[in-house]
């Protein structure tokens, strides 16, 4: 298989789940840190440790853990930090954060966008180009726009240079 097909079947092997799949039993930290790592496998750059969604906790990135256990909206937020603190700092995730939590979208609303878009973005890489429509977004959504499509990048960047490093010096 080529450095090339090996780098798109990574790409669109990486699938989040959809909302209503992520459990809602209420998990345990260390059952979510697993969950969430489940989907990053191809992306060992993009896993979590208990002790950073501890911290995202105790930061106040998420909302209040209640009896230690992990809502759906806790571990959708939860994804969606880890992937965007790969791209920009946990200052700036928190920024995001605020500005999202200030229209009032609900959690459901915001993931499934993310997730959507990410999905959308990762699988141009081997197909057309995504277009989109600048005219018609809010400097929010243009912003959020950006971070995924760094986020998506980044993802494509890991795996080039991981494939760079794996190549035989002799070739």
């Amino acid at each position: 298989m080529s450095e090339n097909n090996q780098i798109h079947e990574a790409l669109s092997r990486f699938r989040l789940p959809a909302y209503h799949e992520i459990p809602d039993v209420g998990l345990y930290l260390d059952q979510v840190a697993k969950y969430m790592n489940s989907f990053m496998d191809d992306f060992p750059e993009m896993t979590v440790t208990p002790s950073m969604i501890s911290n995202y906790a105790k930061q106040k990135l998420i909302a209040r853990v209640n009896k230690k256990r992990y809502t759906r909206d806790q571990i959708a937020m939860l994804l969606m930090i880890a992937l965007t603190k790969t791209v920009i700092s946990i200052d700036h995730v928190r920024m995001l954060i605020d500005d999202v939590q200030r229209t009032g979208i609900a959690t459901k609303d915001v993931y499934d966008r993310f997730r959507t878009l990410l999905h959308q973005i990762l699988s141009s890489f081997s197909g057309p180009q995504l277009s989109v429509n600048m005219e018609t977004d809010t400097e929010l959504e243009h912003m959020t726009r950006n971070v995924i499509i760094t986020i998506a990048h980044k993802m494509y960047l890991e795996r080039y240079f991981e494939s760079q490093t794996e190549k035989d010096p002799a070739e």
